[in-house]
């Protein structure tokens, strides 16, 4: 059994460099290999078989929060999808 490994970075960056960060993890997710690394440390990341997927999107007095969250079992078997999600972009500037 492999020993416990983990990874945390936060900071703050502008959209480009979200974005950027988030075509890696598609291509990860597609490859089966994810990849973290900075100075204080890495880890690698086998993504295979069904994948636990959950999404929160907050707006509350000008506060805006997005948090995804993926979970999975090394070698688990895949299973039927438990139910579907649309993610659609806005129009730029596209505000309430």
């Amino acid at each position: 059994m492999e020993k416990e490994s983990r990874f945390k970075f936060e900071s703050v960056q502008d959209a480009e460099s979200l974005r950027r960060y988030l075509e890696a993890l598609t291509a990860g997710f597609a490859s089966g290999d994810i990849r973290f690394s900075s100075r204080d440390g890495e880890v690698a990341l086998h993504p295979r078989g069904m994948i636990g997927f959950l999404v929160e999107a907050k707006s509350s007095g000008g506060r805006m929060k997005l948090h995804l969250k993926f979970s999975w079992r090394e070698g688990s078997a895949d299973s039927e999808i438990e139910d579907s999600l649309t993610i659609a972009a806005g129009e730029a500037g596209d505000e309430p």
